[in-house]
């Protein structure tokens, strides 16, 4: 308003040009002259390349107004007034401004639970910039959501300036935070078919209890919450067959207090309606589908529940049909009839396929870090190609399988000058491909002596933009004992299907015997691997392994011979085949992977030793969602694996199976496996021993909940099921006897690194409880 109002005036006084001396400006004159005053930080110049109006010319009030619009715009000046005078060698324009003061310092006051830094970096205004008004009016509302999304809604923010000298202010933010306000209850009214328990057991905006005050997040009460709630409920029961269910906006009630809001969700269920016909008309038949190849791939069926979620991808699956035949304007009507009566929706898709349309332009929108090529080798469509919308949705599943995106968009804009062009851009957000791990544990005193271990990595999944694949992880449990690994792999070589990548490993440890003697051995290794796409998602690989070993010091055991120990050269090859089909490489939801292999120790390759193993791994991702923006998921992961002596010669002690820690999560590391006591020497005490086994097998099943997924942070339980074999057992599988164990745990996914914390309790089948609790802290996955 101010703005507009100032431009009014100077327009006026513009048009009137009224020289000093009181005499109207002739338009014949020229301007001889352009002077700037009252500009400071705004250099002349800068003020002068601005300006349409030039010396030699004749002055036109349209042009000055638009000039002093524009210096206006610039946002740096609170007043700008234009004089002229008339001299002898013409007319000499003079432009004053007033510049805008500059924020030399910015104080917050009353700001607790916020940090002060966290809030710098996200505020647009910062020190030394011009002052604007408008933008710390914008600043001031973000400082209040950021309350909000802490459970701070009373939060209310004000600002005052103090001049601190010419052209100088300071900026204070005024802070009342008002208290965090927490969800006291939730009353849901007119709920026949499920509970109100059910319901609020699966909702974002829960009641306050000693529970929610130690999880946090879901007891406050946020905005988004109630938003979310409700387009949940919505969603939840049409997913039941309650196709005209209508869920009113909820009433929000605080206390007077204003601790504590109170919040009613009021619910019109409507009928349960089952599918009764369905058919498919308009464009179908000769060319096309046929109505029966059509209803013959839909998720909904006669009889069964009218469920929304299978409506909207069966709409999907018609778009994407046709979309096939290059028709990628298709129009699907559904139209809904309703037998109240019977409880039946008459469903019929009524097709209008609209002209075939071809691929045109490609654009790749977004991409700041990754590489156009690493995006486009995992297009599946063509330009000049017939439109595919199966291919599409690859290409895009494709994209995000990669793993390096936070979003993936595809836009299609038909072409402006041929409109059987289809244009596609595709638009990334690129986000943090890198993973930093670590890990720190201590060791008490016992049979051994106390002592500190740790261990980290860093991985870096897309390095410099070409998804290659860089690491390096290092490992410490004191002198005598660390390791140090570096990795590379290049996914597709040269845009090809082949991968190639190389590791090379240096490792100092202590190899404990079954007499207790420990010797300090030095390993040093190099691998390279090579790989190739086979067909669709299925890919070969094999790695060529080679390890040097030898004893750092040279201690002699009556009990030990020179053949059984861990030390010489290990050759091995291991080939394998890997299938993953999975939403996201990096942090999955939906899909499967499945990696078998076998590794060949020995024999032809040459060294030392000789056995072989064979391993497969598979996990399985089931989503669970809620709503169209709140999923959870399931997932399943088994594990199998089996060591094979070879030539005669036995396994190495190293090499056995022994679990715990992250396949067993309730067990120490490497506690599980079969045990024995051993004797020091003739005259001394016995130790404890794990031998391991040379057969594991392991289960675990995880449920992940979403608890803040803005921040990245998941909930979840889990359960493992599992144990380690040995050659010698003739061992009949048994449920009753496999290691069991239980927990829950949260996971946070920053910028920097994921965070993993667990808490998980063994299970004794014989005794019917629970062991010793386990915790679990790892940054990593």
């Amino acid at each position: 308003m101010k703005h507009s109002l100032f431009i009014v005036f100077a327009f006026c006084l513009i048009s009137m040009l009224i020289s000093k001396s009181g005499a109207l400006l002739a338009e014949d004159q020229l301007i001889h002259d352009i002077k700037i005053t009252g500009n400071g930080r705004v250099e002349s110049p800068a003020i002068r390349k601005l300006l349409k109006t030039s010396t030699g010319q004749s002055p036109d009030a349209e042009i000055i107004r638009e000039d002093l619009e524009a210096l206006y715009d610039l946002g740096y000046f609170s007043d700008i007034r234009i004089y002229q005078d008339q001299t002898e060698q013409g007319l000499i324009l003079t432009i004053e401004v007033l510049e805008k003061p500059a924020i030399t310092k910015i104080i917050f006051q009353g700001m607790d639970e916020l940090k002060e830094d966290d809030i710098r970096k996200s505020m647009e205004t910062s020190l030394y910039t011009i002052l604007n008004e408008g933008v710390i009016t914008a600043d001031m509302r973000l400082i209040e959501k950021k309350y909000a999304e802490k459970g701070f809604n009373l939060a209310k923010i004000t600002y005052s300036l103090e001049n601190k000298g010419k052209n100088e202010v300071e900026l204070t933010f005024h802070v009342n935070e008002g208290g965090k306000v927490l969800v006291g209850d939730v009353f849901i009214l007119g709920n026949q078919y499920f509970s109100e328990g059910d319901l609020i057991d699966k909702m974002a905006s829960r009641p306050f209890t000693r529970w929610s005050a130690t999880l946090g997040a879901p007891s406050m009460y946020q905005e988004d919450y109630v938003k979310r709630d409700l387009e949940f409920l919505t969603f939840y029961y049409k997913d039941y067959g309650f196709a005209e269910v209508n869920v009113r906006q909820p009433v929000v009630l605080m206390d007077p207090d204003k601790r504590f809001v109170r919040i009613t969700f009021e619910i019109e269920e409507g009928l349960q309606y089952r599918l009764g016909s369905l058919s498919v008309t308009g464009d179908v038949g000769e060319g096309l589908y046929t109505p029966e190849e059509l209803i013959r791939d839909m998720q909904l069926k006669p009889s069964e529940l009218f469920r929304h979620s299978k409506f909207t991808k069966d709409i999907e699956h018609l778009i994407d049909r046709y979309g096939d035949l290059g028709y990628a304007y298709v129009d699907i009507n559904p139209i809904v009839e309703y037998d109240k009566k019977k409880q039946l929706v008459h469903l019929n898709y009524e097709i209008t396929k609209g002209e075939k349309v071809y691929f045109g332009r490609m654009d790749i929108i977004g991409n700041t870090k990754t590489r156009d090529n690493v995006i486009r080798r995992e297009f599946e469509v063509y330009d000049s190609e017939l439109y595919s919308g199966t291919r599409l949705s690859e290409t895009k599943k494709n994209i995000n399988r990669l793993g390096f995106f936070e979003e993936v968009q595809v836009l299609k804009e038909r072409d402006e000058e041929a409109e059987h062009l289809l244009n596609l851009k595709v638009r990334v957000k690129e986000k943090a491909t890198g993973q930093l791990n670590a890990a720190v544990g201590f060791t008490p005193a016992g049979e051994q002596k106390s002592k500190w271990s740790g261990q980290g990595s860093y991985n870096e999944k897309n390095q410099s933009g070409r998804a290659w694949n860089a690491g390096v992880t290092g490992k410490y449990s004191g002198k005598k004992s660390w390791e140090l690994d570096l990795n590379f792999l290049d996914p597709r070589v040269r845009d090809s299907e082949w991968s190639l990548g190389f590791g090379l490993g240096y490792k100092i440890q202590e190899i404990r015997y079954l007499t207790g003697m420990e010797i300090p051995v030095n390993d040093q290794s190099v691998s390279a691997r090579v790989g190739r796409s086979l067909f669709e998602l299925v890919r070969a690989f094999s790695v060529l392994k080679h390890t040097e070993s030898y004893e750092l010091e040279k201690r002699q055991d009556i009990y030990i011979k020179e053949s059984q120990k861990a030390v010489g050269v290990k050759n091995s090859l291991t080939l394998g085949i890997i299938r993953k089909d999975l939403d996201n490489f990096l942090d999955p939801t939906e899909g499967t992977s499945l990696n078998i292999s076998h590794s060949f120790v020995g024999g032809a390759l040459g060294g030392h030793y000789r056995y072989g193993e064979s391993t497969a791994e598979s996990d399985y991702y089931i989503p669970l969602d809620f709503a169209d923006s709140y999923r959870t998921y399931f997932k399943l992961t088994a594990v199998i694996g089996k060591l094979w002596p070879a030539g005669g010669d036995k396994i190495p002690p190293a090499e056995m199976y022994r679990l715990g820690y992250y396949d067993l999560r309730g067990y120490p590391y490497s506690g599980v496996g079969e045990k024995t006591r051993r004797l020091r020497g003739p005259d001394s005490s016995s130790i404890e021993y794990n031998i391991g086994g040379d057969k594991k097998l392991y289960f675990q099943l995880e449920y992940f909940v979403p608890l803040i997924p803005q921040a990245g942070i998941k909930a979840l339980v889990f359960a493992d099921i599992g144990d380690v074999f040995t050659a010698e057992e003739n061992y009949n599988l048994n449920f009753r006897t496999l290691k069991k164990d239980v927990g829950f745990g949260f996971r946070w996914h920053t910028p920097i690194a994921p965070f993993r914390f667990e808490w998980a309790y063994p299970y004794d089948d014989e005794k019917k409880e629970f062991g010793n609790m386990q915790f679990i802290f790892n940054l990593g996955f």
